[in-house]
């Protein structure tokens, strides 16, 4: 699987990160909406090729309802999602990867360009996606976190790492988040051209 896919998916989620931690109370509600937006569009699109992924239609779903919250909430709610709506989408989408795992890991959706169809069904095909979405789910839950302790300390008065809590780790959560999936992947391939593919 094409890491690279992967982070595509994820853009919303990201774009939401990024968008709601610079507007402002006032304009979280369009944060929101972009994410929405591009949550929908990439809904389409895999609609169009290998079916609507599990991750791009939470997306749809938690960015339109906090859409809906961001634009017509009282300016107090609108701060609450400026201060917990990051770590409150991230939880959404950690659950949703978590759950995956346990029936049809989100992963399978961005590896099956990359697969021949014949192995689509295969146990190791599964048992790696499962093992990448359980990594991304664990990855995206410390995100969350560190999402709610930023929203926690500057709800409260504090004044927050948000640097450190907002960026810094995010940004490595993701970084090792794409490379252990490459590296996953990349260690079936070399055991399929080994043992002949499963």
């Amino acid at each position: 699987m094409k890491a690279t896919n992967l982070l595509l998916g994820l853009a919303p989620w990201i774009l939401f990160t990024v968008i709601a931690g610079h507007v402002g109370t006032n304009a979280v509600g369009y944060a929101a909406l972009a994410a929405f937006l591009g949550s929908l569009a990439l809904a389409i699109r895999g609609a169009r090729s290998t079916g609507v992924n599990v991750v791009d239609a939470a997306g749809v779903v938690t960015f339109g309802v906090l859409t809906v919250v961001g634009l017509t909430a009282s300016h107090h709610v609108q701060q609450l999602l400026v201060d917990y709506g990051r770590g409150g989408a991230a939880l959404v989408l950690a659950t949703v990867m978590l759950v995956s795992a346990f029936t049809v890991p989100f992963t399978e959706q961005f590896a099956r360009p990359q697969v021949d169809p014949r192995y689509w069904g295969s146990p190791v095909f599964r048992a790696v996606n499962r093992r990448i979405s359980l990594l991304w789910a664990g990855l995206i839950y410390a995100m969350a976190v560190c999402h709610m302790t930023s929203g926690y300390l500057s709800d409260h008065g504090e004044n927050p790492r948000n640097l450190l809590l907002n960026w810094v780790v995010p940004v490595l959560v993701i970084l090792v988040g794409l490379k252990q999936t490459e590296r996953i992947a990349e260690a079936r391939r070399v055991t399929s051209a080994e043992g002949g593919a499963a």
